[in-house]
């Protein structure tokens, strides 16, 4: 728990996308998938979620063209 100005306050718990993971400081969680996932690994998860999102707020047969 971190303390500021007499008052306890709970850490942020930062969680790793990838596996079950904690961490108390987002420098850590940084550290964490550097050190333990590959690059690949990470692109895809991006890309996964970034389609599950494109599909939800846009109708499949009117996707916008991706930029050049």
């Amino acid at each position: 728990m971190t303390v500021l100005d007499g008052e306890r306050l709970p850490m942020n718990d930062y969680n790793c996308p990838l596996c079950a993971d904690a961490y108390g400081e987002q420098t850590d969680l940084h550290v964490h998938l550097e050190v333990k996932h590959r690059k690949s690994e990470i692109v895809s998860y991006l890309i996964d979620e970034l389609d599950d999102v494109s599909e939800s707020s846009v109708e499949s047969d009117q996707r916008p063209t991706p930029p050049v």
